[in-house]
């Protein structure tokens, strides 16, 4: 099945490399949609490795921005799922607000299907109230929420925070795509 995947800047960053791959295997058809930030954190040539299609990311000075104004409207065509990981505070924040302000919020907005998103942050910018209350609103939109994992944030901090675990997001990635 088609899976549309979007990355943020968080540090858990990383950690979709494994998702898009393990994906990738199980024989969906992955395509990737980078925010900017995450983009200059992880090299989007990765993705388009692991998923074996091109990766949209977003940037009005960079060469690997997306040079059809229409990708956001394109990339959704048969795509059954759209599954952000990670999703960081301030991604969560504009999905709440139904803001379009990069590639992958765009994206977010004009997709029909199934949304999941998989929080990546802070322990103490996911408990805060602004954070909670966009995750709310989120699953008022019928958006499934991963629910982060407790443990030590890479900042020494301990809490809920932490992406769930990548297994743990595969499962709950293959249960949405059965019904």
């Amino acid at each position: 099945m088609k899976i549309i995947f979007g990355v943020t800047a968080s540090i858990a960053a990383y950690r979709a490399c494994d998702l898009v791959r393990e994906l990738t295997k199980r024989g969906h058809d992955v395509h990737v949609v980078m925010t900017r930030t995450a983009a200059s954190w992880i090299n989007p040539v990765m993705f388009g490795a692991l998923s074996e299609n091109r990766v949209i990311v977003d940037g009005k000075d960079s060469l690997l921005a997306s040079q059809n104004a229409m990708e956001h409207i394109e990339v959704r065509t048969d795509a059954k799922l759209l599954l952000v990981a990670p999703a960081s505070a301030d991604f969560i924040a504009r999905a709440a607000q139904g803001r379009a302000d990069d590639i992958l919020a765009a994206t977010l907005l004009a997709f029909t299907g199934k949304v999941a998103l998989a929080p990546a942050m802070n322990p103490s910018m996911y408990a805060h109230p602004a954070t909670q209350n966009s995750l709310k609103i989120c699953r008022g939109y019928g958006y499934h929420i991963f629910d982060s994992a407790e443990g030590e944030a890479v900042c020494g901090d301990l809490g809920q925070g932490k992406m769930m675990a990548v297994s743990d997001i595969l499962k709950e990635t293959e249960r949405l795509l059965a019904f």
